[in-house]
């Protein structure tokens, strides 16, 4: 009885009826999960899996958003699944799906606000965990790192310092680009990536992105249509480019002094800031500050409040003008 029951709870009647918060974190975990290279077959799977929990939640949990949750009612839905009968195999499947999805919320830039901690599977009582602390870079400190590689010809982290802090793209869509969808002779990629909710767009690009560009192009010698690859020409994982700004940590303490725990996605919100405040090396010195407006566009947010998260909070930087400090000296 108990296996019929779940087997007829994730019907597309029940489906259509789960709330949009949960439906969109699923669609954004999907496109993670096709931009890892998995097979549709596994995803299949995982998105069936998570979609059970969001069922359960529609059903038990009034429909709330999965970032409303506490321990107690993860908990609650494991013992759910095992008063089924389900054999403890299937269970541990259903569970780390759900699990691998919210750490992948607790890690994207979208998300880690509303879901900071994991709390899927963590039956003993845990301490509260610090949200992750934003990393803001300056011009300055940008440049530092990307002249540093392009002294050592490290021209494909280069590019992608580069590309990340002009385009304000997320790692996902950095890692979506093909070797021939950057050209000289354009501002803008020759093809559309896919970013979050399915949104598909063009990302925008300046003049250090195709320097760090044409010298990788003509460092390169193999056949791989895709833009990210290694030394002998094979594709890196979308987990290297993660690893490959870390790296880049190294340079910026040894030029200065500091270690930042900067990652992808401190790129993404410096280069929004440095849009705003009329200091990004893309705008060559003019006196051009982004509107709200104009840096929702640039970053492909649907709401607004979205992208003035992504900036230096006004108090922060009112006290800084007030006393005539300069950002890059408090770094």
């Amino acid at each position: 009885m108990g296996k019929q029951v779940y087997n007829n709870y994730n019907t597309a009647e029940k489906w259509h009826l789960v709330n949009d918060y949960n439906k969109n974190l699923l669609e954004d975990w999907e496109l993670q999960l096709k931009s890892e290279g998995k097979s549709k077959k596994t995803i299949k799977v995982y998105l069936h899996n998570v979609k059970v929990l969001f069922v359960y939640i529609l059903e038990e949990l009034g429909n709330k958003p999965i970032c409303e949750l506490k321990k107690k009612q993860f908990r609650n839905y494991v013992l759910w699944l095992k008063s089924l009968g389900l054999s403890s195999a299937r269970i541990k499947n259903l569970n780390s799906a759900s699990s691998s999805m919210l750490n992948f919320a607790c890690d994207d830039e979208d998300y880690e606000e509303d879901i900071p901690v994991n709390y899927f599977g963590k039956l003993k009582p845990i301490a509260s965990e610090k949200r992750r602390e934003i990393i803001f870079l300056t011009n300055k400190q940008v440049e530092i790192i990307y002249n540093e590689l392009m002294e050592r010809e490290n021209y494909r982290d280069a590019l992608l310092i580069a590309i990340s802090f002009e385009s304000l793209a997320r790692r996902n869509e950095i890692f979506q680009l093909k070797k021939d969808w950057i050209s000289m002779d354009s501002n803008m990629t020759k093809e559309k990536v896919r970013g979050k909710r399915g949104k598909t767009f063009n990302l925008f690009y300046f003049d250090k992105t195709k320097e760090a560009y044409s010298k990788y192009m003509e460092q390169r010698n193999d056949d791989n249509e895709d833009l990210w690859v290694d030394k002998d020409g094979n594709s890196i994982t979308y987990d290297s480019l993660y690893g490959r700004v870390v790296e880049c940590r190294k340079i910026l303490e040894k030029k200065t002094g500091v270690y930042l725990p900067f990652s992808n996605h401190s790129f993404r919100h410096s280069g929004a800031q440095c849009y705003k405040e009329s200091t990004h090396w893309a705008l060559n010195g003019t006196d051009k500050r982004f509107t709200l407006v104009e840096l929702q566009a640039l970053m492909n947010h649907s709401d607004i409040s979205t992208t003035q998260s992504y900036l230096m909070p006004e108090d922060t930087q009112i006290i800084l003008n007030a006393f005539g400090i300069s950002e890059d000296k408090n770094k």
